[in-house]
């Protein structure tokens, strides 16, 4: 089934059913340092597989900055 979500802002539609379904699909690097959060929750990484996806959440992806 399809939903609508927003990642990091912006309009998506998707058929992951998970938080990691999603993560994979959008190419990030599940094995990265990136955090996420959903509907401004924090989601721990150890249950990014178990996290269904809703229409209308709002999914937040967060990697470090390095630098100075």
């Amino acid at each position: 089934m399809t939903c609508r979500l927003f990642l990091n802002g912006l309009a998506l539609d998707t058929d992951a059913a998970s938080l990691a379904d999603l993560l994979r699909t959008e190419g990030f690097d599940l094995s990265g340092a990136i955090a996420c959060a959903v509907n401004r929750a924090f989601v721990p990484r150890s249950q990014w597989a178990s996290r269904p996806l809703d229409d209308g959440d709002q999914i937040d992806v967060i990697s470090p900055v390095t630098g100075g």
